[in-house]
């Protein structure tokens, strides 16, 4: 092998390795058409999704995907937020995501789901954080509910993106 073939090989394979690391950590992506999405002049509840950059954790860096009464909401990015007007009301919440389970390091997608009640004119912070599931069963993304001090100081430091760039947490 020419010193120029392996020259080239050797930045091929640091470009591609890059490229996946970054595709690996994604970004925070909303259906504009969720039925659940509030009309504007409707009824609503402000609902902040929150999402922590615990650091590089593999797989469990990837976005969560969220769904809200059977239909992709939102795909939630480690050290982002956002903030959605959703109509009142309660719907199921689904969140997959995935992890790397088992004496193999097996890549597998793991879900949670939760109620989700809605009151017209509120505002909820929903805290999206990486839960053990034991053994060598890998994580899960959970949600749960904070305060709105809670929300302040979790969402330091993190990128607020969509309607949360104009509402940020302050």
């Amino acid at each position: 092998m020419s010193h120029a073939y392996v020259h080239r090989l050797h930045w091929m394979r640091l470009t591609l390795g890059l490229l996946w690391l970054c595709g690996c950590a994604g970004t925070t992506a909303v259906q504009q058409t969720h039925p659940l999405i509030a009309a504007e002049g409707a009824e609503k509840t402000q609902v902040y999704f929150i999402r922590p950059d615990p650091g590089f954790l593999g797989m469990n860096d990837r976005p969560a995907h969220i769904s809200l009464g059977g239909s992709a909401l939102l795909d939630l990015a480690k050290g982002q937020y956002t903030v959605l007007s959703l109509r009142p009301g309660s719907a199921e919440m689904k969140i997959e995501s995935y992890t790397v389970a088992g004496p193999q390091n097996t890549i597998t997608g793991v879900s949670t789901t939760r109620q989700l009640t809605l009151a017209a004119g509120t505002t909820q912070y929903l805290l999206f954080e990486l839960v053990p599931q034991g053994g060598l069963s890998g994580y899960v993304v959970a949600a749960r509910d904070v305060s709105r001090e809670q929300a302040l100081a979790l969402s330091r430091g993190l990128n607020p993106i969509g309607a949360a760039i104009q509402a940020p947490l302050q």
